[in-house]
Parts: structure tokens; C-alpha cells; sequence
């Protein structure tokens, strides 16, 4: 028997709090109802002994890494993401002490911080110190050529056995130890539908997993002197001679080949002259900015501003021309529909909403190129969802514009758009009313066989639909899936308080969080 005490399962929930439900899926409403109702939820899964708990099926949809290359997430059911974050968080202390050093500034990726159980690891300027780590092993004067290596479908391949022993070899307690057994024969293997390969893609603890799988990878590359970097499975290694890197790049695809049965993605996996690495790896879309003193330079000596001029004010031009840089940027970066620099995009959908200074009419002028030419950016959908939501103040008119336009691919019968896209434009559509018609909703929803578009159609038809919408869909419950099942629940909150309770109990709820809904 093994059950989770009160403090595991609280330190779990208040981890998920932080880093956020999923790296991949929007954020679902059923964690306001966790929230809503957290002590009758934690009571009822402390009761749950994990030796012989089956965890619920999660959602599976295929998401773009780039326009030809997928990976599969996992969007996990509330009550297994807690027990599974609360089991990661057990251990994570222990695997970290078993990791390469911090000090040796090798591997930046999901560090934990010990001693702190309601975080699985801290990002505080992590990828900026492996930015500028890259940077100074490229300026080295002995390094002339760096490797570029990253594993091919990492997580999904990664080898369960292995985990666990990895688990087992760094715990420091019996209860570690169990663990161990818990987490990867239990929770991971059934999650996975009983196969000995991978972890669940999207739950921010699986990330302190994949780091605990290349504790042997790093140690090995330490250990034969070759000089590296490692961010997740993306791999830089700094080399005196060109012969020396394909070294390195042999050393690390034998050893993970060997030891785990994966392997290096070719696509990805390149030796470059250290100038060439530089222009074109380490350089960021912000290097194309102007420059913020060469902005006042200019505008000073042009006598466009006098000498005292008001810091605020300044910092209002600046701004206000770094919004035009990011929509010339944008503009460049879809301008060859063959090459579409995804990277620049995703910076300048994440950047503009932040820039305080920049002309609502400019970021609405931005928002037009985008949903005019939505087809082009299936890879980077969820930034353009969440570019959309930040509008706040929207008329009713331009909402029915903008969710009209968001949705004219999702009706095409030929060539749809991936259940990835319909989702994130589901999702911009469930978080107020007024984007689109709610019967269009429903016929997505009845047309489609894919359980991703249904739930997240279902979700949109809780927060703009009606009764008559409600009744629509209500039937499905029985057959429905546990994730698409608590979205029909939601939907069911239009009907009437009578007629919903006696739905409820001529169908009868699993599990605590369907309770609650």
C-alpha cells in the first residue's frame, strides 16, 4: 500500500499553482474548481492507495514543433497531475544532488532548489546564464568549431526501467524508494497505455524526469574531458579542431544509443565554424531592435527633443519605435511563405503586448496580419491565441470580426486545420462571449471525431452557450471520455438547476473533481 500524506499532496498543488498546469495545453477551467474545493479534493485522493490506483486516459493531441515536425502532448486529468506532481516532488532533492554541479555551469535546464517542496525547480535566469555561457565558451580563443547535438523525440522514448533505476540509485530513503516503483510502474506505465517507453509531455514535472535521465549522459561527457553545454536534450559542444567535434558529437550518440535506445535527430545535430555559430545561433530577434541609446542619440541630436527632456517621455518614443521595429520584423519574417521565421514571430507576438508605450492602433493593425494569414502559423497558434485575449477592450463588433476570421478554417470540410490550432482558437473563443455564434460551436463539435476539438468546443459552449447548446451535446456524457466528460459538466452548468441535478444522478460522477464541477 502507498498512499500520499496531506503535506505531499498539498505541496503538489501549490507547486502547480506556481509553475502552471500544462507547458503545452491552455490553461483548463477545472483548476478553478480544484482550487474552489481543495480540501475535499486533497482529502479524497490522501485516501488513494497508488499500488493499485489506475490513472484516468489523458487527452493526446499532436503539437507542431516546427511546419514538419510534431510531438505528442499529454493533457493529464487534474487528480492524476496532482498525484503524479506530488511523486516527482518526493524526489526531486534526490535527483538533484545526483546532477553535475551548478558551479560547473554545464547543464542550466530545471534546476531544483533543495529544501523547497511546494516548487519542482526554479527558471530565474536560467536560460539567460546558458545564453551567456554559450557566449563565453564561443569567445574562448581555443575554440574554433562547436557541435550542436539534440535527442530525437526525447521524452516519448524516454526508457522507463531506466527512470526507475535512476529513481532507486539516487534516493536517499525508503520512501524514495517506493517512489520510485509508484511513479514509473504505476502512474508512468498506465499514463503511457502499458508501454515501457515515455513520459507524459506537458506536466511541468516531467521536466525534472527528463533532466534525471541524462544524469549518466552528462557525467559520461564530464568524464572524458569533452567541454559542453546542455539546455533539456539540446546539446553545445566547444572543440579546438573540427575532427575533435565529430568526436564528441560519435561519444554522445554511442552512449545514449547504448545506454537508453535514443538517439541524436539529424535535422538538428550539425558542426559549425564558431564565427558561423555565432551569427546564426546566438544571435536573437532582439538584436534587430534599435538600439535604445542610439534611439536617443538620434533624437537629440536631430533637436526632435530637447537635452532635459522628461525620462518617461523619452522612454514613450522608444518604446513607441520598438513597436515599429517588432511589426517590420514580423512582417519580414512572413514575407516568404516557404521560410516562415517562426522564431521572430513567436518573439514579436510575446513582446508587443508588453511594450507600454506602443499605439493600440499599431498592435491592432498586427492582429489583422495575423488572423488574415492564420494558415501560415499553425506552429505558433497558441502565441497568436494569447496575442488575441490581451485585446481587452474590444467591441462587440470587432470580437464577431476576429473570432469570425479565427474560425473560417475550422468549418473547411477539405484539409482542416490539426486539432492543435482548433483548440487554441476554442480556447480564445471559452474565455468570454461574443466571439462567435454558439450554434457554430456546436456544429464544430458534432462534425468533429476528435476528442481534443469536442472538449474544447464544449468548454467555449460553458462560457457562451446556451440551454439549448447545453442539451446539444449532454447526451455524449455517458461515452465521453474523463477529460471531455468534465468539459460536458461545465457545459451542463447552462442548464436549469432542477433539470441539471436530476441529470447528475441519472449519470453518476468519477471522482472527486467531477463531483465538484
Amino acid at each position: 500500500m502507498f498512499k500520499l500524506t496531506d503535506t505531499e499532496l498539498q505541496s503538489a498543488f501549490e507547486a502547480i499553482s506556481h509553475h502552471g498546469y500544462s507547458a503545452l495545453f491552455p490553461p483548463p477551467p477545472e483548476w478553478t474548481t480544484v482550487t474552489d474545493n481543495w480540501p475535499e479534493i486533497r482529502q479524497y485522493l490522501a485516501g488513494i492507495d497508488l499500488d493499485v490506483y489506475v490513472p484516468y486516459k489523458p487527452l493526446r493531441v499532436f503539437v507542431p514543433k516546427s511546419r514538419a515536425n510534431l510531438r505528442v502532448a499529454h493533457l493529464l486529468h487534474p487528480e492524476d497531475l496532482i498525484l503524479y506532481t506530488a511523486l516527482v516532488i518526493i524526489v526531486k532533492d534526490d535527483l538533484e544532488s545526483a546532477r553535475i554541479s551548478r558551479r560547473a555551469r554545464r547543464v542550466f535546464s530545471y534546476r531544483t532548489q533543495p529544501g523547497v517542496s511546494n516548487r519542482l525547480y526554479t527558471t530565474r535566469g536560467a536560460y539567460t546564464k546558458y545564453l551567456a555561457e554559450l557566449q563565453r565558451k564561443s569567445r574562448k580563443p581555443t575554440v574554433r568549431f562547436v557541435s550542436i547535438a539534440d535527442i530525437a523525440d526525447f521524452y516519448p522514448r524516454v526508457n522507463q526501467h531506466r527512470l526507475e533505476n535512476v529513481i532507486t540509485s539516487a534516493s536517499s530513503s525508503p520512501r524514495g524508494n517506493d517512489v520510485a516503483r509508484v511513479l514509473v510502474k504505476k502512474m508512468i506505465n498506465h499514463l503511457m497505455e502499458s508501454n515501457s517507453y515515455g513520459i507524459p509531455v506537458g506536466p511541468h514535472a516531467s521536466r525534472v524526469l527528463g533532466e534525471a535521465v541524462l544524469i549518466d549522459v552528462d557525467a559520461h561527457l564530464e568524464s572524458q574531458g569533452v567541454d559542453y553545454v546542455r539546455w533539456v536534450d539540446d546539446y553545445h559542444i566547444f572543440s579546438r579542431t573540427e575532427y575533435m567535434a565529430q568526436s564528441a558529437v560519435f561519444q554522445l550518440a554511442e552512449w545514449i544509443f547504448v545506454n537508453h535506445g535514443l538517439t541524436l535527430q539529424s535535422a538538428k545535430t550539425k558542426i559549425w565554424p564558431v564565427a558561423k555559430y555565432v551569427d546564426w545561433v546566438l544571435s536573437k530577434p532582439e538584436d534587430r531592435l534599435t538600439d535604445r541609446d542610439t534611439l536617443l542619440a538620434l533624437f537629440r541630436d536631430s533637436g526632435y527633443v530637447e537635452e532635459e527632456a522628461d525620462g518617461e517621455e523619452l522612454q514613450r518614443m522608444v518604446d513607441q519605435i520598438h513597436g515599429f521595429d517588432l511589426q517590420q520584423l514580423f512582417l519580414e519574417s512572413i514575407s516568404d511563405q516557404e521560410i516562415v521565421d517562426y522564431r521572430v514571430v513567436r518573439y514579436v507576438l510575446t513582446r508587443l503586448p508588453n511594450i507600454p508605450g506602443v499605439d493600440e492602433a499599431l498592435r491592432m493593425g498586427l492582429l489583422n496580419i495575423v488572423i488574415d494569414h492564420a494558415e501560415l502559423f499553425y506552429p505558433v497558434v497558441e502565441h497568436i491565441a494569447e496575442y488575441v485575449i490581451s485585446f481587452q477592450n474590444l467591441s462587440t463588433e470587432e470580437k464577431r470580426r476576429i473570432g469570425g476570421k479565427l474560425a473560417r478554417p475550422l468549418k473547411r470540410r477539405q484539409n482542416p486545420p490539426p486539432a492543435h490550432y482548433a483548440m487554441w482558437i476554442l480556447y480564445v473563443f471559452s474565455t468570454s462571449p461574443g466571439w462567435i455564434n454558439a450554434r457554430e460551436i456546436v456544429s464544430l463539435y458534432t462534425q468533429s471525431a476528435s476528442e481534443v476539438i469536442r472538449r474544447y468546443a464544449a468548454l467555449a459552449i460553458s462560457v457562451c452557450g446556451t440551454r439549448a447548446e447545453a442539451l446539444a451535446i449532454r447526451r455524449d456524457l455517458p461515452a465521453a471520455s474523463s477529460l471531455l466528460r468534465l468539459a460536458i459538466l461545465a457545459a451542463s452548468t447552462k442548464l436549469g438547476q432542477d433539470e441539471r441535478k436530476h441529470w447528475k444522478r441519472a449519470n453518476p460522477t468519477r471522482g472527486v473533481v467531477e463531483k465538484c464541477v
